[in-house]
């Protein structure tokens, strides 16, 4: 996947039961858990899984407009819609790779989003080493496959990383950057109760709307 803007969504939730390790410096989990002691994440309607190689396929369905225009780089749409209909799956495929084999210490995690009936229905990551967020807190990305936008799955999806960072990792702050034309993502950070706390033109020269979450 090419290289996302720090785009994101979180909610407040109530803490539950689980351990909390500390963080380095560089915002990895300092006692180095067992993958599996991370997983899973379930409210019961999604859950939270380690992304795999697997999946390749609904990974590349997702990939459309909404996606390209919110989350990608300056210049990586123009890149990608280059690449033959190979390349981009090899491309796609280096990027599950990476992704399933860099889980577990930090500082960033990605999950694939799943229901009981559906899999790969969306994408989470939190990232405790954002150029965009202060040291000591965390942003969130999300992106939803096209045909499961609109039905809350992103929120619920979130929910669960907050439980994560409070749980598992010293965060303190979870940050939601949010471009201002992005109506959708801006809902969704008025419904979950995240607070804004600025509005500022990006390096891109973009207005981003950001709001804090206090973990």
């Amino acid at each position: 996947m090419p290289r996302m803007r720090a785009r994101s969504v979180c909610a407040d939730t109530a803490r539950r039961p689980g351990r909390r390790v500390t963080l380095s410096a560089r915002g990895r989990i300092s006692d180095n858990p067992d993958v599996d002691s991370l997983l899973p994440l379930t409210d019961g309607i999604v859950t939270l899984r380690r992304q795999h190689p697997e999946d390749l396929e609904l990974h590349l369905r997702a990939v459309d407009e909404e996606q390209m225009r919110w989350l990608w780089e300056p210049g990586h749409r123009e890149l990608y819609e280059a690449m033959t209909s190979r390349e981009r799956r090899a491309h796609q495929l280096r990027h599950l790779h990476a992704s399933h084999d860099s889980f577990g210490p930090g500082p960033k995690w990605s999950w694939s989003v799943d229901l009981a009936d559906a899999r790969y229905v969306a994408y989470v990551d939190c990232d405790l080493a954002n150029d965009h967020v202060p040291a000591g807190a965390a942003n969130i990305s999300y992106v939803c496959s096209p045909q499961y936008r609109g039905r809350g799955y992103i929120s619920r999806a979130v929910r669960l990383v907050c439980d994560f960072l409070r749980q598992q990792t010293g965060a303190q702050e979870a940050h939601i950057l949010v471009d201002l034309e992005n109506v959708a993502s801006l809902r969704v950070a008025e419904t979950v109760g995240a607070i804004e706390v600025e509005t500022f033109v990006n390096e891109h020269g973009r207005t981003t709307v950001r709001h804090v979450v206090q973990l």
